[in-house]
């Protein structure tokens, strides 16, 4: 009986056993069953966007990017962008295949194997934040999944939602790869990427780190960039070059793994340079960045009004816009160069000049308004500080980065005030080139670096000096002054004018000019004196007809440039010299297109006025050619050795505040200014402070450099039209004469008749005198 009991408990307990196997099989079929039920549920929750809604097709279908839009110089160099994201798209066939195999190779060696996501690293990345709590699971992400997570960037930062994060990235790639084909996935993620420093897509960060494109890309300059995907900040090749090799290597030998190079090839190619060329892009580095953001404005308000008309939305950062400038990059080039080559040598000048003592020793108020303008005084003002505590604290030393003339942005250790000082003394320089036959800008030079100096010299308007005086001996010619007539170089005071008593540069008082000599030698005393027999009012007139149109004071110091007209403006009269008396209006901005090519805003047709008969024009020409060889731009000649025919002026305003150069052949006009900011910080030298010193050399230096390319060699050999036969026997009379007798002063005839071309001129009458008048005339004392 023992026997048998025993059996059957071991009978019963096999069959325990068996059930308790069977329950649990069981419990974890159930369990499998309803965690793939759970999942199932949590998978269809993300599709139909309970945690959010998923791009839909029509939307994943109409991705566009933000894309800067980009301004081209007439002869087609990139000068600069426009963005919120510095964005340049460009198509599959524009990207080199060394990216394409870096990408591959690093990123998703399975891409052209997958349909949006990869099984093998999906279940990896599941398990590692499921199961670990691993949050830098990363390594699983198709480029299909890095896509959807680069156009949806993701927003939930908690560990509990990384599954719902993935998997909304999971099915957004996989809807990719439903409307897209590989290469067009592949061409959307590299558009899209961040290469850091606010630069995204592949062609723009070409450009910017190796100065190149997207389809030249070499193997290492692909693989740096491709290297840099895992953390733009840490593989910056330009902030930290040793650990960018490094990556950049990585990729290479990840290229050789996977047989898209040799071993031998990976080796030697590991052995190269970084050979970064960095080329930042911005809005105040790069060519003509002055002229950049003047085009900025108006390209703004072009597209405003455009969509405004049209009905579109057009937005100047972020829709791909084509810009097209009138400059040329070569010339604005050298433009830029012979102005920063210059400005360091004046500058140390400058320094020299003042040495221990401070330009405003005579004015301190000069320095007070600086400080109490400043926004550093201003900040601890507003802090409730007073006058002692703010002053202790802008006299406190400190590092900062300034502009210095010598080495351009420099760290440097100093108070508030003493960066005060240092920027009030720094001379600031404007150039702009036109051509006068079609009113096209080919160079814009506004400053010494918009990153410190946005104000644009250019367009300020400043005391003008001598180079007004041509305007002044047009009109002169224009109403009937003959060009063998001689003008006493004498001093006067002008009583009506209260006592005015003009005086010439060098004091010196003697003999007689004719007006080309009188102007080459820029005689003040002449000037005024051929300002009052013209007439004020005509005077004004003819400089309007002539473009200026800034307010001219209707005084005799007109004839001194006492105005305050801008550069831009001020080179108008100097375009109509040049172009036979005809006169257009300066452009820069010729063109936009949206990126599909239609043409938004097209620069109107030039029309030109004639605002000088020819003759009038040829003559001024011959007057003005008289200043290069042998009045006060002689320079260009002696020191620059300009053979060429040129035609100019130079200016020099009152206490030297600002230097003057216009000049011109009959195919570029060009004037060159140079000033502090206040006119109270000048030279104290005439011979230093004058145009011929401060800023005739810049368009020397400008000249010479354009002569020397091959696409305007062609100007040295251009020539002024002549002048018609009685003219030219005229201007050859000789334009000094020491002493004049009786009968020379009789038959000095300053004035004829003449018809005027325009019909709103209008001539100031004036009292006939008869011989014996004239003669009478001669024996009155002069008056002092």
């Amino acid at each position: 009986m023992k026997k048998k009991a025993t059996v059957h408990r071991k009978k019963t307990h096999k069959t325990s056993k068996k059930r308790r196997r069977f329950r649990i099989l069981k419990w974890l079929i159930i369990l499998l069953l309803l965690g793939a039920a759970l999942i199932g549920a949590f998978v269809y929750s993300v599709y139909i966007g309970l945690w959010g809604k998923l791009p839909d097709y029509t939307e994943l279908r109409n991705i566009r990017n933000a894309e800067a839009s980009e301004l081209y110089s007439e002869d087609g160099e990139l000068l600069g962008k426009y963005f919120i994201e510095n964005r340049t798209n460009v198509n599959f066939g524009h990207i080199s295949p060394n990216a394409i195999n870096a990408l591959i190779a690093t990123e998703d060696v399975r891409f052209y194997e997958h349909h949006g996501f990869d099984k093998i690293s999906m279940l990896r990345v599941i398990f590692k934040t499921l199961l670990l709590g691993d949050r830098s699971s990363g390594g699983g992400s198709t480029i299909s999944q890095q896509l959807a997570k680069n156009l949806y960037p993701r927003e939930e930062h908690q560990v509990t939602f990384m599954p719902v994060i993935k998997l909304k990235e999971i099915l957004t790639a996989h809807r990719l790869e439903q409307l897209y084909t590989k290469d067009e996935v592949l061409t959307l993620y590299l558009n899209t990427v961040s290469f850091g420093e606010r630069t995204f897509g592949i062609e723009s960060a070409a450009r910017k780190y190796f100065s190149t494109s997207a389809s030249d890309l070499t193997i290492p300059q692909a693989a740096t960039l491709i290297g840099m995907l895992k953390g733009p900040s840490r593989y910056n090749p330009r902030l930290n070059p040793e650990r960018a090799l490094q990556r950049r290597n990585t990729v290479i030998n990840q290229m050789v793994k996977y047989d898209m190079l040799q071993d031998s090839a990976g080796e030697r190619l590991k052995q190269e340079v970084l050979g970064l060329d960095y080329r930042p892009e911005n809005h105040y580095s790069g060519l003509a960045p002055y002229l950049r953001e003047k085009i900025r404005q108006d390209a703004g308000r072009i597209l405003n009004e455009y969509n405004a008309k049209h009905g579109t939305g057009y937005n100047l950062y972020t829709d791909g816009l084509r810009l097209t400038t009138t400059l040329d990059a070569n010339m604005q080039r050298y433009a830029e160069t012979a102005t920063a080559v210059y400005m360091k040598k004046l500058q140390n000048d400058f320094y020299t000049h003042w040495g221990k003592k401070e330009p405003w020793q005579n004015t301190p108020r000069v320095l007070e308004q600086a400080i109490k303008t400043s926004p550093v005084y201003l900040s601890l003002k507003n802090q409730g500080l007073g006058e002692k505590e703010i002053m202790q604290a802008m006299n406190q030393k400190k590092p900062m980065v300034i502009y210095s003339a010598y080495q351009g942005e420099t760290k440097v250790v100093m108070s508030s005030i003493d960066s005060l000082k240092h920027y009030l003394k720094i001379l600031h320089p404007g150039l702009i080139a036109v051509e006068p036959h079609t009113g096209k800008v080919k160079a814009w030079v506004g400053g010494l670096d918009y990153k410190y100096f946005q104000y644009d010299q250019i367009e300020a308007p400043r005391q003008v000096g001598s180079v007004f005086k041509p305007v002044v001996y047009s009109a002169a010619i224009h109403y009937g002054a003959r060009l063998d007539a001689y003008y006493k170089n004498e001093q006067k005071t002008y009583k009506e004018y209260d006592n005015w008593t003009p005086r010439n540069s060098d004091n010196d008082y003697t003999g007689y000019y004719t007006l080309k000599g009188a102007l080459s030698k820029s005689i003040n005393t002449v000037a005024v004196e051929v300002l009052l027999q013209t007439g004020i009012e005509n005077t004004l007139v003819h400089a309007h007809n002539l473009g200026i149109h800034s307010e001219l004071p209707q005084y005799p110091s007109l004839a001194l440039g006492v105005a305050d007209i801008p550069l831009s403006e001020m080179i108008k009269p100097y375009m109509a010299f040049a172009n036979n008396g005809k006169l257009t209006q300066p452009y820069y901005l010729a063109e936009i297109k949206d990126k599909d090519g239609k043409i938004l805003y097209q620069a109107p047709q030039a029309e030109f006025q004639e605002v000088l008969p020819a003759e009038e024009a040829h003559i001024m020409s011959n007057i003005l050619s008289a200043v290069i060889e042998e009045g006060t731009g002689r320079r260009l000649k002696s020191n620059y050795g300009l053979v060429n025919e040129l035609a100019g002026k130079t200016g020099t305003t009152q206490n030297q505040a600002d230097g003057w150069f216009i000049g011109y052949n009959p195919r570029i006009v060009v004037g060159v200014r140079v000033g502090a900011n206040n006119m109270n910080i000048h030279f104290n030298s005439t011979s230093l402070g004058q145009g011929a010193n401060t800023a005739l050399p810049i368009f020397g230096l400008f000249m010479q450099a354009c002569l020397k390319d091959a696409d305007y060699a062609y100007w040295e050999r251009l020539t002024f039209p002549y002048v018609s036969i009685p003219q030219e026997k005229d201007l050859e009379t000789p334009v000094f004469k020491e002493k004049m007798n009786l009968f020379d002063r009789i038959g000095n005839k300053k004035m004829e008749k003449r018809s005027l071309a325009h019909p709103q001129d209008t001539v100031t009458k004036k009292e006939k005198k008869g011989l014996f008048r004239k003669i009478g005339n001669l024996f009155r004392k002069k008056e002092k």
